[in-house]
């Protein structure tokens, strides 16, 4: 309470309370606030109306404030207490004090940021990631979670498609030999790689302006930051890609001189182009900055 940089008081007084706050004094060395709620006085106190009356009558007639300045003692803790219980469940209250945000301790904790130590962990900004508590800490992790989410984020369209097919690679104890005793239908497998649809979706954005196409790219901020949010809503459980669209009227004539990121960004074509650009697919963990 010592190091509080304002005094609580409560103002003595028979009447109904018509407003939180009585009134503020900025003289002295620390402000003194005085309110109507939450004190031993008035018609809502503990104590008996005739010390109100009594704290009253001495601190108007005789300008005596020692009563009401010894209640003051008592006022100023219970305020605080009031005041700190309030301010841990308002994130307004709590984002002026980010190394005391209780509030974001106890939404954070619903997906995995409860504790200090795993802030700050990426490049998406932790309150990017409270924003989103309500996703995020879903036990269902749903394509439509996951678009709603980046399309929120970037501000353009996003879709995911999902059971995107890839070739996995088998691993050499897992190949079928001849004389192995592995049945048709259940472990023989020709050839060193199957065919999988169910571990890999794929993330649409656009169309796009030329600028937004930029950020995206592999080697950008943008795309770290898209690495980030998808691994915080599953992990790393999916392989996943992006196929970038660039809208037709945003393509860049190509001229020599001006800088330019071959098989990004550099397009020969002598005509403008009426469809959007969709050749930009790739994987974003071999690309993240």
């Amino acid at each position: 309470a010592a190091d509080d940089p304002i005094r609580l008081g409560q103002e003595p007084s028979l009447a109904f309370a018509p407003t939180t706050v009585s009134s503020i004094d900025l003289a002295g060395t620390l402000p003194r606030l005085w309110v109507y709620f939450l004190g031993v006085f008035g018609p809502n106190g503990p104590l008996p109306l005739h010390l109100t009356d009594y704290a009253r009558e001495r601190l108007r007639a005789h300008r005596d404030p020692t009563f009401s300045r010894f209640a003051d003692v008592f006022h100023h803790r219970f305020l605080s207490l009031f005041y700190r219980a309030w301010a841990d469940t308002q994130p307004t209250v709590s984002f002026d004090r980010p190394e005391e945000d209780r509030f974001a301790a106890y939404v954070g904790a619903l997906f995995g940021l409860g504790m200090g130590s795993l802030r700050g962990r990426d490049s998406l900004a932790d309150q990017v990631k409270l924003h989103f508590a309500g996703r995020l800490a879903a036990q269902s992790k749903s394509a439509e979670n996951l678009e709603a989410m980046v399309a929120a984020y970037y501000d353009f369209p996003a879709r995911v498609e999902q059971f995107v097919g890839q070739w996995m690679d088998l691993p050499a104890d897992s190949l079928w030999h001849l004389g192995s005793g592995a049945p048709l239908g259940a472990g023989a497998t020709l050839g060193s790689r199957v065919w999988d649809c169910q571990s890999k979706f794929r993330i649409v954005l656009g169309p796009l302006t030329y600028e937004q196409y930029q950020g995206l790219l592999p080697g950008t901020a943008g795309l770290g930051r898209l690495v980030a949010l998808v691994r915080n809503f599953i992990g790393d459980e999916l392989d996943w890609d992006v196929n970038l669209i660039l809208r037709a009227d945003a393509t860049p004539p190509f001229r020599l001189g001006e800088s330019g990121r071959l098989g990004w960004t550099t397009w020969l074509a002598g005509k403008p182009r009426r469809e959007s650009r969709d050749e930009a697919l790739f994987t974003p963990l071999h690309h993240a900055a």
